[in-house]
C-alpha cells in the first residue's frame, strides 16, 4: 500500500537531505566539515541531495497525476451519457466517445461542428432558444429534441446544460430518452384503456341487445317469404352481417372486462400461419413468413394472439390495397437488464409484421393505439379505431409489449414481444 506524504517544506526537505547525507557518509568514514572549503562541499552535497529528492517527489506526483487523468478520461469517455462542451454559437469544442456514438459521427469530426446540424429542423428553434437561456440565466437548463443520427434512426434526446465559469462555453449532457418516452406513452395508453373500458362495456351490452333484436326480426322475415328470391338473398346477407357484427361485440366485451388470457406454452408458427391465411384470403398480396429455427414456445392464449396477428395483417393489407408483399418474422430474443423500459429481463419471442404501404406520419404515430382513433373513413369495411387498441390491451395482459415504427412512403413495422419458454 502506498503512503501519501504531504509535500515537504524547504526546512523539512533540508533536514531530510542532511540526514540522508550523514547516513551515506557514516559508511565512508568521512569526518564532519571543519573548515570553509569542507563546509562548501557539504552544502553542495546537501543541495544536490535536495534536488534528487525533489525530482523523486515530482516524478511520483507526475505518475499519480497521469494515473488520475487516465482514470477520469475513461470515466468521461465511457460514461453512459454524452458529454459536450458548446460555445455561445453552439459549436462543439469537446465531446466524449458516448456523444460521438449517439450522434453517429467520429469524435474528430465533431469538434468545431455546429451542434444544431444534429437537431431536427422542427426542433431547431427550441434548441436555439434553450442555448440562449443557458448563457443568459447562468442556471441549469434543459430541453428535449429529436436528434438526427447519421446512418441510424433518429432518436429523442434530453439535453441539460449549464454555463462554465468563463461564461464563454457551457457543459452539456446528452441522453437518449427514446425508450423512456415510449414507456411514458405506453402508460398513458393504459390509463386511457382503463377509462375507455367502462364506456366500452356499456356500448357492447347495448349493441348486443340491438343485434339480437335485428337478428330475430330478420329470421322471422325469412320464414314469411318463399326461398330463392331476391328478397331472400337480401335477408340472408343482412343475417350474415348481423352475425359478423357480433364479433365486434365480443371484442368490446373482452376489452372492457379485462379478458384475462388462458396462457399456456404455444407454438406460435402455426398460430401466425393461420392468421396470415385468413387475412390474405381473396387478396393479391404475398406474405413472406420467416420463423426462426427452434423457435421457443410462447406463454400465450393462442386465440387472443391469433386475433392480434390477424388485426395487424389486415392493417398491412389495407395499407397496400393493390399488390405487394408483407414480411412476417418470428425469432428468439433475450432481453438483458435495462434493455427495455417496459419489459423485465428474460426470454421472449419477437414477432414483426412489416408492410410497404404509405406509412404513418410522425404526428399520428403516437396516437395509433388510442381508443377510437382511426385514419380511415367510417363506412363499409372500415374500422371503428378499436383494432389496435385491443391488440395493445391483449399484448399488455400477456406481459409483453407492442411497438411500431413507420415512415411515410416507406411502410410500417409492428413489433411484438411475448414471454417465452426455452425448449
Amino acid at each position: 500500500m502506498q503512503e501519501n506524504h504531504p509535500p515537504p517544506t524547504a526546512a523539512g526537505l533540508r533536514r531530510r537531505a542532511e540526514q540522508r547525507l550523514r547516513e551515506q557518509q557514516t559508511g565512508t568514514g568521512q569526518a564532519p566539515p571543519s573548515n570553509d572549503p569542507q563546509r562548501l562541499v557539504h552544502e553542495l552535497q546537501v543541495h544536490q541531495m535536495e534536488l534528487e529528492m525533489q525530482n523523486k517527489e515530482l516524478r511520483k506526483a507526475r505518475d499519480k497525476l497521469e494515473a488520475a487523468l487516465d482514470k477520469y478520461t475513461d470515466l468521461y469517455d465511457f460514461a453512459p451519457v454524452g458529454y459536450l462542451t458548446l460555445d455561445r454559437e453552439g459549436a462543439i469544442r469537446e465531446a466524449n466517445l458516448t456523444s460521438a456514438s449517439l450522434l453517429g459521427i467520429e469524435r474528430s469530426r465533431l469538434v468545431k461542428r455546429c451542434f444544431g446540424l444534429c437537431v431536427s429542423a422542427a426542433d431547431l428553434p427550441a434548441f436555439n432558444a434553450f442555448l440562449a437561456r443557458v448563457f443568459a440565466s447562468k442556471a441549469r437548463e434543459f430541453c428535449e429534441v429529436t436528434i438526427l443520427n447519421e446512418g441510424k434512426p433518429n432518436f429523442a434526446a434530453r439535453i441539460e446544460a449549464a454555463v462554465a465559469a468563463s461564461g464563454q462555453e457551457c457543459r452539456a449532457v446528452l441522453q437518449d430518452i427514446t425508450e423512456r418516452k415510449r414507456a411514458e406513452e405506453d402508460r398513458l395508453t393504459l390509463n386511457r384503456l382503463e377509462s375507455t373500458g367502462v364506456l366500452a362495456d356499456g356500448i357492447a351490452h347495448d349493441f348486443n341487445n340491438l343485434l339480437m333484436a335485428i337478428l330475430l326480426n330478420v329470421e322471422l322475415a325469412q320464414t314469411l317469404i318463399p326461398p330463392g328470391g331476391i328478397l331472400a338473398d337480401v335477408l340472408e346477407q343482412a343475417k350474415q352481417a348481423t352475425l359478423e357484427s357480433g364479433g365486434l361485440t365480443r371484442q368490446l366485451l373482452d376489452f372492457a372486462s379485462g379478458g384475462a388470457p388462458l396462457r399456456k406454452p404455444t407454438r406460435l408458427s402455426s398460430v401466425i400461419q393461420e392468421s396470415i391465411r385468413l387475412s390474405l384470403s381473396g387478396s393479391q398480396l404475398r406474405c413472406a413468413f420467416s420463423p426462426a429455427e427452434n423457435l421457443w414456445l410462447a406463454e400465450v392464449d393462442a386465440g387472443q394472439i391469433g386475433q392480434v396477428v390477424l388485426n395487424l395483417m389486415l392493417n398491412a393489407r389495407r395499407a397496400m390495397p393493390e399488390s405487394g408483399a408483407i414480411s412476417v418474422r418470428a425469432e428468439n430474443v433475450v432481453l438483458g437488464p435495462q434493455e427495455s423500459p417496459v419489459l423485465p429481463p428474460g426470454d421472449y419471442v419477437r414477432v414483426s409484421i412489416a408492410d410497404r404501404g404509405s406509412g404513418i406520419s410522425k404526428e399520428l404515430l403516437p396516437k395509433i393505439f388510442d381508443p377510437y382513433f382511426s385514419t380511415k373513413e367510417r363506412g363499409s369495411q372500415k374500422g371503428m379505431g378499436l383494432g389496435l387498441t385491443i391488440c395493445h390491451s391483449i399484448i399488455q395482459r400477456h406481459g409483453g409489449a407492442i411497438a411500431v415504427e413507420s415512415k411515410l412512403g416507406v411502410g410500417t413495422t409492428f413489433c411484438i414481444h411475448l414471454p417465452a419458454r426455452r425448449r
